[in-house]
């Protein structure tokens, strides 16, 4: 008995690896597959398009490999495009090296996860399930110069079956470039769901000397502050999230199943001093990042020259937050062609905006229970409009102090106030999301103290909103606290009958 436990055993640790290489993504496919494959060499014309395989469904892609050139800088000048169920946005945009999670323009790194895969050289593999109803069309563009891409996409086909899978797998690239230091995170990705997230690729090409790119911050995540239940997840460090460490300075690069720096990299550019370029990954499978309405992530950043490429699941077509530039702005190194943020970023949803006032002490919470501030006095010209983002506004979006370190991060409070304009009088409902310390004041009721959490969470307040005009005022402070200085609350109001109210910041 001891001897065939102990077998038992040794073949559980045998195969334990390979198990935990299958990834964790449920989908609601059908039991019977028909195995499919379409594989070809196209040959696309410079400036073209070309459909390489029409999938006829219901069915779901399991894996695609392609191939088109060994050279550096050779694979941004191709386009992949997927599209499912007659879309006529495309699901997957991006640069085709960029799509397999190869950055900058290299035509190759060692990449060895559950999803993608790269081998030499420039052996492109991804594996995620991509579920279609109706059908699939993968598209390739070439960019200045004529392209042969080898391609294979291996498939199932489900006969006489009813896929009931609603989502569908989401692919988006973006650059920004340079990005703004002490200033805005740079952007991911901005979605609306349902939907989850299951990964992506970062990489920085070191410009900033200022301090490390890693002190510029970590991955954001703004989930749902427009819904039901509203979440802030936060990072430290650049380098933490991609599970590694002290990777401001120097690291080796290495591949993981989860995370990972698969490229590191000190290049002569003929400088004072070599640029740094990296590339990260980050596979959310075994602590899924799920959304209801919105989800929006952000990196921390210092001025510097990145790009990434985002995955995801969704019901309905992805919405296009970034505009594919033209292939000049697909260069790298000496040749890149600067792209700051806003140049080919669509506008961003209407989601309200506030005023936001100059950062102080924990004082101003004392100031706004005692009701010293006065909400019907115009506000000074120093109170700065600030976008929601879904529903969250980042006061450390406007008060991030300038000095290096990890995870730099104001302590102190702040103030941010919006208009909600309604016919008549109404009740409402208002869900606030948040951590540390929130005082909360409706026109001139008296001010509510939400306390302290030391985690975020939520709460429903219930006021009484009069015909016209009322103002919403929130005074917020911030610590170190358990989310490393996040500064970010969220906030839905919702009229008696169902409407949800914008707050404006006149």
């Amino acid at each position: 008995m001891l001897r065939t436990c102990y077998l038992i055993a040794l073949l559980l640790a045998i195969v334990a690896p390979a198990w935990a290489q299958y990834p964790n993504i449920k989908l609601d496919l059908p039991e019977h597959a028909v195995a499919r494959r379409t594989s070809l060499v196209t040959k696309v014309a410079a400036g073209a398009k070309q459909t390489f395989a029409k999938l006829a469904g219901p069915g779901c892609i399991r894996h695609i490999w392609c191939t088109n050139n060994r050279e550096d800088h050779k694979n941004r000048q191709a386009i992949i495009r997927i599209f499912f169920d007659d879309s006529d946005v495309p699901h997957v945009e991006a640069p085709l090296g960029d799509f397999f999670g190869v950055m900058h323009g290299k035509a190759w790194y060692p990449i060895d996860t559950a999803l993608i895969s790269v081998q030499a050289k420039s052996g492109y593999n991804c594996y995620f399930p991509m579920p279609f109803a109706k059908n699939a069309r993968v598209e390739f563009e070439a960019g200045p110069v004529d392209q042969a891409i080898y391609c294979q996409v291996d498939w199932h086909e489900y006969p006489d079956q009813e896929l009931k899978e609603p989502q569908r797998f989401c692919a988006r690239w973006r650059r920004e470039f340079p990005t703004e230091r002490y200033d805005e995170d740079y952007l991911l990705l901005d979605a609306v769901g349902p939907g989850r997230l299951i990964g992506f690729v970062y990489g920085v090409r070191l410009i900033d000397n200022v301090d490390r790119w890693s002190h510029g911050g970590a991955d954001n995540l703004y989930i749902d502050g427009d819904g039901d239940r509203p979440s802030y997840v936060r990072g430290i460090g650049g380098e933490d999230v991609f599970g590694t460490s002290y990777g401001g300075s120097l690291h080796t690069p290495r591949t993981h199943l989860n995370a990972e720096m698969a490229y590191y990299e000190q290049i002569d550019d003929g400088g004072a001093r070599p640029s740094k370029e990296i590339v990260g990954y980050r596979w959310f499978l075994n602590d899924s990042i799920e959304f209801r309405k919105s989800l929006q992530v952000r990196f921390g950043c210092m001025s510097n020259d990145i790009c990434s490429t985002a995955y995801w699941y969704q019901v309905g077509a992805p919405r296009s937050f970034f505009r594919l530039p033209g292939f000049e702005y697909f260069a790298t190194g000496k040749d890149a062609k600067e792209m700051p943020r806003g140049k080919f970023d669509e506008p961003a949803l209407n989601a309200g905006s506030w005023r936001v006032s100059p950062a102080g002490t924990d004082e101003l919470l004392t100031t706004a229970l005692q009701q010293r501030l006065s909400i019907t006095a115009p506000l000074p010209p120093e109170w700065i409009k600030r976008p929601s983002l879904h529903g969250f506004l980042d006061l450390g979006h406007v008060h991030r102090p300038e000095k290096r370190g990890v995870g730099v991060y104001h302590e102190g409070a702040a103030s941010a106030r919006a208009v909600i304009q309604v016919p008549t009088v109404t009740a409402a409902t208002l869900r606030i999301g948040w951590d540390d310390r929130l005082v909360l004041r409706v026109n001139d009721q008296t001010p509510l103290d939400l306390g302290h959490r030391d985690n975020f969470g939520q709460r429903d307040v219930r006021v009484n909103l009069l015909a016209g005009r009322n103002v919403i005022d929130a005074t917020y402070s911030n610590s170190k606290n358990f989310n490393h200085g996040g500064w970010a609350f969220s906030l839905r109001v919702t009229a008696a009958d169902g409407t949800v109210l914008l707050p404006r910041g006149e």
